[in-house]
């Protein structure tokens, strides 16, 4: 499929708060090969919806405006950097407004949620379960809602990683309004996202949505804390649904919170306890890269004491990278970003290469090379082969 972002911003603006809708729109793209088709705009104006007389391509060129006026990045699926897990699943957003920056390495994401209700335990263990995350390189991918979800950014946060938080809401509606410090704070070591339009309120109806991307992002899902009828369990059904591995942190007997877990636990979910139980259960070779990761984390921090970035430069990176997506797109016709085009350019045919002569020929620190390894890997553009060696697979 094709199209300009204001085509992309335009299908999203049509299709906020109607997902079968999105979904028929975008197989007729499939099918026509081109950019999914726009309905007539409806004659009453709510929320995004066009008002009379005035196209979806004028809205959405005004709603493109309010980005850039926020300092907002916006990646479409035709984008190079948009998240490949994402890309690849059943229903991907088609456009994401992103507050502060993504980078390679969250491709290494695991999703956190949990009870709005949290107890004091609950809010302890998520802590620690992602700020073990962190320390082992993964980006940590939670709701920013109360509780377990609020835990699981600061977390990450306090362990000098990276974490996302997705919004059923717009950018500039941050929810709840006592996490706008907590949303700044993400946005300046990761990334706030929504695809949802600016002005749109949280609605009930919208964290459905934002949950299947908070599933999709990543390779795994731990649920801290759930009552049975919680909406972390729907996460968690959807994290199944695309053959994600389900976590959930056993509880009491009995305890309201723990019900939903347990159920989980009973239904096959995998039993987390800390990050451990966690980093025992993925891949190796994904456990090695985020390995990679956080020792060259730690070592340019070393090299730059105290160098936390800012919230402010993390909108200023938002809206570069969505330039540079831009570029990149155009760039690189196979849908390659340019450390890919890079690696893939010093990676031999037969053989291999070892990581770090892979390193000095392409410049590249050891955790970009090897987020940008991985993705190539997943791909299907590289192999790996014994002893740590790489090579193409074109």
């Amino acid at each position: 499929m094709t199209g300009s972002p204001l085509r992309w911003a335009a299908l999203n603006l049509c299709c906020i708060g109607q997902p079968g809708l999105r979904r028929r729109l975008m197989a007729r793209g499939v099918e026509a090969g081109g950019a999914p088709p726009l309905p007539p705009p409806v004659a009453e104006s709510t929320g995004s919806t066009p008002r009379p007389g005035r196209s979806w391509d004028e809205a959405a060129r005004e709603e493109l405006e309010r980005a850039r006026r926020f300092g907002a990045g916006v990646l479409t699926l035709e984008d190079a950097s948009y998240p490949r897990l994402l890309l690849v699943s059943s229903d991907p957003p088609p456009l994401l407004y992103v507050w502060g920056r993504l980078a390679p390495e969250d491709a290494l994401a695991i999703a956190m949620v949990g009870s709005r209700r949290a107890t004091p335990h609950g809010v302890e263990v998520a802590r620690r379960i992602a700020s073990g995350l962190a320390v082992a390189g993964f980006t940590v991918v939670s709701g920013l809602a109360r509780g377990i979800d609020a835990a699981s950014h600061r977390g990450a946060l306090e362990a000098g990683g990276r974490t996302l938080a997705f919004l059923g809401s717009g950018l500039n509606r941050i929810y709840p309004a006592e996490h706008l410090k907590l949303a700044a704070a993400i946005a300046g070591r990761g990334a706030v996202l929504s695809e949802f339009p600016f002005g749109t309120p949280p609605l009930k109806r919208h964290f459905p949505e934002r949950n299947r991307a908070i599933a999709w992002i990543a390779w795994a899902t731990i649920v801290v804390e759930a009552a049975r009828d919680s909406g972390s369990l729907i996460t968690a059904g959807l994290a199944a649904d695309e053959g994600r591995t389900v976590y959930a942190v056993p509880g009491p007997v009995g305890a309201p919170g723990a019900e939903g877990t347990n159920a989980l636990l009973r239904e096959g979910a995998l039993v987390c306890r800390d990050a451990s139980d966690v980093l025992e259960d993925l891949a190796p070779q994904l456990v090695e890269a985020a390995r990679q990761i956080a020792e060259a984390r730690r070592g340019a921090e070393a090299e730059v004491p105290g160098a936390a970035r800012t919230a402010e430069d993390g909108r200023r990176d938002g809206a570069a990278g969505s330039a540079a997506a831009a570029d990149d797109a155009s760039s690189h016709a196979a849908g390659l970003t340019p450390d890919e085009t890079l690696v893939l350019r010093h990676l031999p045919a037969r053989g291999g290469i070892g990581i770090e002569g892979l390193g000095r020929a392409c410049g590249l620190p050891p955790g970009r090379l090897l987020a940008t390894l991985l993705e190539l890997e997943l791909r299907g553009l590289v192999r790996q082969l014994p002893g740590r060696r790489f090579m193409s697979s074109g």
